[in-house]
């Protein structure tokens, strides 16, 4: 961590912002390990996720928001501030069934205000599911969820950050 002031995440921390996101709440995102080479992430696949129900394959909007959180989250683990997506990248490599999903993220690049994570989506048996790429805006900010208790309670809700 170059820039002062960066503080990593703990797994706790982390769950405690992916549980105050409606969106990562509802795909039941759980924290399965942070470490210096990144993050993985294991969720639940469920019949509503379903893009093609007679195939049971997940709708690919759902892998591809699999790669957004990885390496959004990926970019707060290193720093503990709010992180948008300028930018999105999704390769398809297999159809997702049912099933648990592993999701991994990595920042490639810490750059000053963009930074770049990439992500892998693979089933339970570790079969390459999806991979992809994502470009960061990190915010000068402490994601709220993560800001002492009494700049938390006075900010507005931000639902549009990690």
């Amino acid at each position: 961590m170059d820039e002062p002031g960066l503080q990593p995440l703990t797994p706790a921390q982390l769950q405690r912002v992916i549980d105050a996101n409606p969106f990562s709440t509802w795909m039941q995102l759980r924290v399965h390990r942070i470490d210096e080479g990144g993050l993985e992430l294991r969720m639940p696949s469920r019949p509503e996720m379903l893009g093609t129900e007679a195939l049971q394959r997940l709708h690919g909007g759902i892998i591809s928001s699999l790669v957004d959180v990885a390496c959004g989250y990926a970019a707060m683990c290193l720093s503990g501030r709010g992180v948008s997506t300028v930018n999105l990248q999704t390769d398809f490599h297999r159809a997702a069934g049912l099933g648990e999903l592993r999701i991994e993220g990595t920042v490639l690049h810490q750059g000053g205000r963009l930074w770049t994570a990439q992500a892998r989506v693979t089933c339970s048996a570790g079969i390459l599911l999806a991979s992809g790429r994502s470009t960061l805006y990190m915010s000068r900010d402490v994601h709220p969820v993560l800001a002492p208790e009494s700049l938390a309670e006075a900010l507005p809700s931000v639902h549009h950050q990690r």
